[in-house]
């Protein structure tokens, strides 16, 4: 089973855990955002009771638990250190670096399927919150195989992530998801997609992974559960702003300069000659393009901004950007070995 892996896989896991698990906990949880992901599992297992977060004692309904049971874990295998806070984060970064790389081996090749984990590995914001005691890789790998699973027609597969990823951070688990693939079919106008998608049996197994917790929260807090998680964190910081100092249309822009970088230059060229001058692979690219561009359009349209927000774009650019570098390499009709070296050249000075 693992030769069939082959040795490009290896490859990328070796890269990926040697950035994100370098120093892992030789530095201490930075503020503001750390400490607190972190305190929760720890209260979780001082009260055992893993259903209701805490937070310095007091119930919290901040974000749902699948990140905190994950730390939780890890704690119970490493101890309480900065090393197990951080390292459900790190573990999940190297497989969305690895789902990415598989993903791009099956719909384009194995070089495009490389070149685009790499991307993303080395991206900065991507390893930087691989390498950070919060969320959002928790979200981020639930949301890139779910969705990544819809292009390689897996819906079953799709449905589950959609389910872990509402378990991790709330609705954005099927909205996203939903939002993206039915923008794709209205772009392509192919609504007999909808047939064979197994809408009615997918979304039951989406609702027996994602709604148990949900009513159990309901049934142990009732109304203040709803108001709080549902009401202040997910629509009240989407009208209103939590942070208005930082409520600019363009707000995400540099962001996304700089969190791509050492990507960002080839980054627009690639989405450009990916929906004008790709043929069999059109079909994948566009999708992988409308998925950033969703992305992108409803947290710049979301009143409450945070930079890690729009991680979710990296996998889907990351792919394309692989895809461009493939056909550059094509067009220049160098060799194999002359491409890897290359590649890795570019990643020593990363």
């Amino acid at each position: 089973m693992f030769a069939r892996l082959g040795s490009g896989f290896w490859l990328v896991a070796i890269i990926s855990i040697v950035i994100l698990f370098f120093n892992l906990g030789g530095i201490p949880l930075l503020d503001p955002d750390e400490p607190v992901y972190a305190e929760t599992p720890k209260e979780m297992m001082a009260f055992d009771e893993f259903i209701s977060p805490r937070i310095y004692g007091e119930y919290w309904y901040d974000k749902p638990p699948m990140y905190y049971w994950l730390v939780a874990a890890s704690y119970k295998i490493f101890g309480i250190t900065e090393f197990a806070a951080r390292f459900p984060s790190a573990v999940l970064a190297v497989a969305c670096t690895l789902a990415v790389y598989l993903s791009g081996r099956r719909l384009f090749n194995e070089r495009a399927g490389m070149a685009g984990a790499l991307v993303l590995t080395t991206s900065i914001e991507f390893f930087y919150l691989g390498k950070a005691a919060v969320t959002d890789m928790t979200l981020l790998l639930c949301l890139t195989i779910s969705l990544l699973a819809f292009i390689e027609k897996r819906y079953y597969l799709a449905y589950l992530f959609a389910g872990l990823a509402t378990v991790t951070k709330g609705p954005i688990g099927l909205l996203f998801p939903g939002a993206i693939v039915f923008s794709y079919i209205l772009v392509t106008r192919n609504w007999s997609l909808m047939k064979s998608m197994k809408i009615p049996s997918g979304l039951l197994l989406y609702a027996i992974v994602a709604l148990p917790w949900y009513v159990a929260m309901y049934s142990l807090h009732g109304s203040a559960f709803i108001d709080t998680f549902l009401g202040f964190h997910n629509l009240t910081r989407f009208t209103s702003p939590e942070h208005p100092e930082v409520v600019l249309w363009y707000y995400y822009i540099p962001v996304l300069m700089i969190g791509f970088f050492p990507w960002t230059s080839i980054m627009l060229q690639s989405m450009w000659t990916s929906l004008t001058k790709s043929r069999q692979d059109f079909s994948a690219l566009l999708f992988l393009n409308i998925w950033a561009i969703v992305i992108f359009i409803f947290f710049t349209i979301s009143q409450t901004k945070l930079v890690s927000y729009i991680l979710p774009m990296y996998p889907p650019l990351a792919m394309i950007v692989g895809w461009y570098i493939d056909r550059l390499w094509i067009a220049s009709n160098r060799q194999r070995s002359s491409s890897w070296a290359i590649l890795l050249g570019i990643l020593a000075i990363v």
